[in-house]
């Protein structure tokens, strides 16, 4: 195995051990996770500055890059320019982002996307096609093992530069963010350790997690929620879910199952739920909802005489919504109906979350949210009117900017979080930490934890 990625799979397993008798080992950790991601963050630049920034002597900052050079994490090259009153040329640290790669995969109910990362998650590959969860893990465990196989071979790229995996699936997992927990729509599926399951077939760390929290982990770091400590992703598909960035952190609840909004009950005498109950968002606004509504004419025929013309999908058998978006984009009426009503009701369940939760802004991904204003418009009117106005004041509603890649790309940070530190990773759970607002910060708030072993992922 390439030494680098040995090196941070150790690290990740070993995540600094205990620092209970151990303070100049757990110091000289930290201090080396300081200078590496501050490179990383900030890089490249000179050791002097590196040392100047993080309060650390220039003998620790040079003997730490010189120990990360023989790591393979930085490498040095360029030179600044010489001082107007001269003197040497510094020579520039920069972080080393081949250094490994990262895994990154959104399971949906529906659907199966991978990406391939480098160490700053810039993609460097990537592929999607059909999955059925609802076929039950005996099936769809060992297809998953499959594709991720031969997507890996495809990418040409050896397992012993894999530094990790991320998985975003749809539900609510246990607090040890291992098993599904009675998740909607997924018959079969409570209880299968899905970490257990692929843990042991690639043998590299491996992070499970909700795929809507994924999807507002990376839109909070790279999309549309840029610079909000307190915002809400909405992914809006075959289910609906909410993942929650609380100061920066993503937000899980007592048990994990936090942001399961697709659950809310809109209608008490609505239709029956996978879930058990009835009138759940998830049936008046989920994809099937709108295939179905757009078909049959049903919100559109609330507003016309029963004797309108028929919508353009009537009679189609095989419908997906892509095939809906489509239909309302090219002006049938029934199809912008059926949208226009899934906004609605989701922003009604919007207003409830704004109200309880205050938050920045409000990310609307998933395969429904490819339909724009067409469901934004309905969305945010709904959500504004049924809202208090001191918990809507200043709160955006907006569309998500990663598209199809916001769960996956959410599972390789959540990788390169534990690999770097940034997470404190507690028995196979990460609370993701927001970028640090000073290295000063960084360091301090690492610092405070040493007295508290900070274990990596769970082994078996």
């Amino acid at each position: 195995m390439d030494s680098t990625v040995q090196q941070l799979i150790q690290d990740m397993y070993a995540a600094h051990g205990s620092a209970q008798g151990a303070d100049q080992r757990v110091v000289r950790g930290f201090n080396r996770l300081l200078v590496l991601n501050y490179v990383r963050e900030y890089g490249p630049l000179p050791r002097v500055q590196i040392a100047q920034e993080t309060g650390l002597s220039r003998t620790t900052v040079s003997n730490i890059i010189d120990t990360l050079l023989q790591e393979g994490f930085v490498r040095e090259g360029d030179l600044l320019d010489a001082a107007p009153v001269g003197g040497r040329r510094a020579m520039l640290v920069h972080f080393n982002a081949d250094a490994g790669r990262i895994l990154g995969l959104d399971v949906g109910r529906t659907h199966l996307a991978m990406i391939l990362t480098d160490l700053q998650a810039d993609i460097l590959a990537r592929t999607s096609g059909p999955f059925e969860m609802a076929l039950g893990p005996e099936v769809c465990l060992p297809q998953l093992i499959r594709e991720v196989r031969a997507f890996v071979e495809s990418a040409g790229v050896p397992w012993s530069r894999i530094v990790g995996i991320g998985v975003g699936i749809p539900g609510p997992l246990d607090a040890r963010q291992h098993t599904l927990s009675a998740p909607p729509g997924m018959p079969g599926w409570d209880g299968v350790d899905v970490w257990q399951a692929l843990h042991q077939e690639f043998h590299v760390p491996l992070y499970l997690d909700n795929d809507a929290n994924m999807g507002a982990l990376s839109e909070c770091r790279y999309g549309a929620g840029m610079g909000s400590d307190y915002l809400a992703y909405v992914k809006v598909g075959t289910g609906i879910g909410a993942g929650l960035i609380f100061n920066g952190r993503i937000f899980r609840g007592h048990g994990g199952s936090a942001g399961e909004l697709g659950h809310m009950t809109i209608d008490e005498n609505g239709s029956l739920c996978s879930c058990g109950n009835r009138g759940c968002l998830e049936t008046l606004a989920g994809a099937q909802a709108i295939v179905d509504d757009a078909r049959q004419g049903l919100s559109l025929r609330r507003t016309v005489s029963a004797s309108m013309e028929q919508t353009a999908l009537a009679g189609r058998k095989e419908l997906d919504i892509s095939e809906v978006i489509h239909a309302a984009q090219h002006g049938d009426p029934a199809s912008r109906a059926a949208l226009e009503h899934a906004g609605e009701r989701i922003g009604v369940a919007l207003a409830g979350l704004i109200n309880l939760f205050n938050p920045a802004c409000i990310i609307v991904g998933g395969g429904v949210a490819r339909a724009g204003e067409l469901l934004l418009d309905p969305l945010r009117r709904a959500a504004s009117t049924r809202s208090l106005p001191a918990a809507w004041q200043g709160t955006r509603i907006l569309p998500g900017l990663l598209d199809d890649t916001a769960v996956a790309l959410g599972a390789a940070l959540l990788v390169i979080d534990a690999a770097f530190g940034v997470a404190t990773v507690w028995a196979g759970q990460s609370e993701n930490s927001s970028a640090p607002k000073s290295v000063q910060t960084f360091y301090r708030s690492r610092i405070s934890a040493r007295s508290q072993p900070m274990p990596g992922p769970t082994t078996p």
